[in-house]
């Protein structure tokens, strides 16, 4: 399985080896520099605004999503090798720095889940603080989170949507020329958590309450690249991709972290306000 931050492939083994250890089979969404989305399409030019690039230590690459003109939201494998960050917001075309939409914005502070296990991957999820607040305009916008009366909500059976910037296919030792230069996104079911965890689970426990799955139905899901990235319904921020298996066209389930789980967290941690209803 994969937890998906991207490295360039010179740097893969010193950021991969400690998650595969803990993980046996789980493969850190830390993957080669780009990545991306299986089995979706290329979305309209701007029409995800609240997405995020994530250039993390000048060679690694994450997703993520704007909350608020401060914050961003992303996976806790993400963080937990960052020593520099730089936020790309208004990105359609990440490869392209030239595109007059882009605002690039160093990250202040990266703010670690306390309770996040890189073994199991349990609370994946970080705040990355901006320098200064990011423009709010038609390409960059921030993204509501769900309310705290959504929190008994399992979403089961919704069709959700999940964007990124990862691998479309699965190739041997991916790097950055095999990034999807624009944003994709693909439509997908939440699954049963309870066969998710019978796919993940066996020694060790992997899938978890606070965790949403996708049925990998058809091809489609996340891939290495796409870690830390929003999957939402109706607009709303439900999910932050976290792992799934190091075969993703395979069919298998995608895992994301809960987000409803973690509103407390984001309002004891940022300037986002909760709402109730």
């Amino acid at each position: 399985m994969w937890k998906q931050v991207v490295l360039v492939v010179t740097l893969a083994s010193s950021l991969f080896e400690p998650s595969w250890a803990g993980l046996k089979s789980l493969r850190p969404q830390i993957a080669p520099s780009k990545s991306r989305i299986i089995g979706g399409d290329e979305v309209e030019p701007h029409s995800v605004p609240y997405q995020v690039g994530l250039r993390i230590n000048g060679n690694s690459f994450c997703g993520g999503a704007l909350i608020s003109p401060n914050y961003v939201l992303t996976a806790g494998h993400c963080g937990v090798v960052i020593r520099s960050v730089e936020v790309i917001l208004g990105a359609h075309n990440i490869s392209n720095s030239n595109e007059d939409t882009q605002v690039t914005i160093a990250g202040k502070q990266t703010i670690m889940h306390d309770g996040y296990d890189d073994d199991t991957l349990r609370n994946d999820v970080t705040l990355i603080q901006l320098a200064e607040p990011a423009p709010i305009n038609d390409n960059i916008q921030v993204i509501p989170l769900p309310s705290s009366a959504d929190k008994g909500r399992s979403y089961l059976d919704e069709t959700v949507f999940a964007t990124g910037w990862g691998l479309y296919k699965d190739v041997p030792f991916p790097s950055t020329r095999d990034m999807s230069d624009v944003l994709l996104g693909v439509e997908v079911p939440v699954s049963n958590l309870t066969e998710c965890q019978i796919y993940y689970n066996d020694e060790d426990t992997y899938v978890v309450d606070t965790n949403v799955c996708t049925s990998g139905y058809r091809n489609k899901g996340t891939c290495d690249g796409d870690s830390g990235g929003p999957l939402t319904l109706d607009g709303v921020l439900i999910g932050v991709t976290s792992f799934g298996t190091d075969q993703c066209e395979l069919c298998s389930p995608s895992v994301y972290t809960r987000v409803v789980d973690y509103l407390d967290w984001i309002a004891e941690n940022s300037d986002v306000e909760i709402q109730d209803v």
